[in-house]
């Protein structure tokens, strides 16, 4: 059944801009490939369709790269020809089972790909793209750069770069404006025209967030299938509380989208394999502040989930975080998850300790309920379950 109406190009572009938060050197990378590769194809004449599967194609070009160190790596590298790159293909895989974006996986797939007759011209497209930012400098003039980028892929035409690409490169490298609103950020292809707008369904919703649980759990080995595990949890207390079916499914999908803002926390943090310091845990509680504004960016009517899944850390006495929320502002949802999200981390294995027994959880949680941080009644249903809450959980360890 419906749920919302997406813009399928900001629920993309918001998602593909996440990984990039952390990386001053790659800040904006799939905004800008997908405004480079706009502007190609224009200048290709590709068919309104055809811009719709290279738009969210370029955003989600990147999406099987998993660690900074990756994306570092990946600034020098030109692979070589018939070697698919291990980010290509873990693309191609998250991808291919997503039934809204199976059709742009074989994209993903040869975005790197060498130049042959057969290959296709929104890879082909992509692949020029996302070579242009790479090499152009970030801290030089764009516009005193043009001539020596234009020489660096002129030598590679028709080797390793499709020749009407280059072709059209050439002829759109010559308008000012075109580098001027790359290095100024604004990026034609967010035009209203060119957004994508359908209405999902709730199991449209439930595989676009599976897969961006998938991706933030893999950003650690500590986390394994957290994000699942809260979701899994998160589904059976809505069903204990008396919700609908329906909104049982959406509290599932909050409750895999609920760490999507720490594909913004470098790396060194997620991976710390003890407690955190004062200045990590300062970086650590952006998190949920980009979760928010990552799923309400989603379309209109997705800012009630947005706030049930990234308001797992604010607290009834306003001492949570990001937002310092209070018990007025925060409805049964966003209380359930709260809950969800503590219950979860007493329950799993830390890189630090291991699972706490079930009668050092329930104390914990009502030493939390005494603080005034979480909602008495919500917790007390957890306790009475937290047997069967542990073994669920075990099920994701």
């Amino acid at each position: 059944m419906p749920i919302l109406e997406a813009d399928l190009t900001s629920t993309v572009r918001s998602f593909a801009r996440a990984g990039d938060i952390n990386n001053l050197s790659f800040m904006d990378h799939a905004d800008r490939v997908t405004h480079i590769a706009f502007h190609l194809g224009k200048e290709l004449g590709l068919k309104e369709d055809q811009f719709s599967e290279l738009i969210l194609s370029a955003l989600l070009h990147d999406i099987g790269i998993v660690t900074n160190d990756e994306q570092l790596m990946l600034a020098d590298l030109e692979p070589k020809r018939g070697v698919v790159s291990a980010h290509c293909r873990r693309g191609w895989q998250l991808l291919k089972p997503v039934g809204l974006f199976a059709s742009l996986a074989q994209n993903v797939l040869e975005h790197h790909d060498y130049y042959s007759p057969e290959l296709r011209i929104i890879p082909a497209i992509i692949h020029v793209a996302d070579r242009v930012d790479i090499i152009v400098d970030k801290q030089r003039y764009y516009l005193w750069q043009v001539d020596d980028l234009l020489s660096y892929f002129s030598a590679k035409r028709g080797t390793v770069f499709h020749p009407d690409v280059i072709d059209a490169l050439e002829r759109v490298a010559r308008i000012p404006g075109f580098w001027l609103d790359l290095q100024h950020r604004n990026y034609q292809f967010t035009n209203g025209h060119y957004s994508f707008k359908r209405t999902l369904t709730i199991s449209e919703l439930e595989e676009i967030a599976c897969l961006m649980a998938i991706i933030v759990d893999a950003k650690s080995p500590f986390t394994g299938a957290h994000s699942q595990g809260v979701a899994a949890v998160a589904e059976f207390a809505a069903d204990a509380v008396g919700m609908s079916p329906e909104e049982v499914r959406m509290m599932k999908v909050a409750g895999l989208l609920h760490d999507i803002g720490k594909l913004a926390v470098p790396d060194e943090i997620l991976m710390h394999p003890s407690g955190l310091n004062r200045k990590q845990k300062a970086v650590m509680q952006q998190h949920p502040y980009h979760s928010f504004h990552l799923i309400k960016d989603i379309g209109p009517g997705a800012e009630k989930l947005a706030g049930w899944a990234a308001f797992h850390h604010e607290r009834l006495n306003g001492t949570g975080y990001p937002f310092g929320l209070t018990a007025s502002e925060l409805d049964q949802k966003a209380r359930l998850m709260a809950v969800v999200d503590i219950t979860q981390s007493l329950l799993e294995d830390r890189p630090y300790r291991p699972a706490m027994p079930t009668d050092r959880a329930a104390a914990i949680l009502r030493n939390n309920v005494q603080a005034g941080h979480i909602d008495q009644e919500l917790t007390e249903l957890f306790i009475g379950h937290l047997d069967e809450i542990a073994a669920l959980l075990r099920r994701y360890s």
